[in-house]
């Protein structure tokens, strides 16, 4: 016991203290930081807005504002995990200031690239960001109200897409 005897001489109190505020610290970082993401949330009347549910379960939608044929406006929602939400960030964030040609150029890869290093079981999310962005742009030119797709093809799995645009944009 008497190579013990540091541990009563250690300030336990203000050692578990500092543990907590520093937990504290850092909660209420990643709380706020994940409440107050400028490009979450929804478009009131969007030109274009898409909703996909992906194979892991995480739906995303997201939602652009068109002026002079570029994007002036991008939000996305999600109830995924914070990868998704790191993903549909990165994917509006490509989109502001983009025609619709520049956007279609935007893929998972640039996704990934936009969001950080994702770990491997997380790339879907950067997949699932790139084709809600894709299907927002696709609604934009042919203004298709909603439509139901099944899951990979099984008819048990059915996702729902629910997307919207305002007006037919074909030339």
């Amino acid at each position: 016991m008497a190579g013990l005897q540091f541990l009563y001489e250690v300030p336990w109190g203000s050692a578990l203290t500092g543990g907590v505020v520093i937990f504290l610290v850092i909660g209420a970082w990643i709380w706020l930081q994940s409440k107050f993401d400028p490009d979450r949330g929804t478009i009131d009347s969007p030109d274009a807005s898409a909703f996909l549910k992906g194979s892991c379960g995480d739906a995303m939608k997201i939602s652009l504002r068109f002026a002079d044929e570029r994007v002036v406006e991008a939000k996305y929602w999600t109830d995924g995990c914070r990868m998704s939400s790191a993903c549909g960030a990165a994917a509006a964030k490509l989109a502001i200031n983009k025609t619709p040609e520049e956007i279609a150029d935007i893929d998972y890869l640039a996704i990934e690239k936009e969001a950080g290093a994702l770990p491997e079981e997380d790339r879907h999310c950067a997949t699932l960001a790139a084709g809600t962005l894709q299907e927002a742009l696709r609604l934009y030119f042919l203004g298709s109200p909603a439509e139901v797709i099944d899951n990979k093809g099984d008819p048990e799995k059915k996702s729902v897409q629910i997307a919207s645009s305002y007006g037919d944009r074909r030339k």
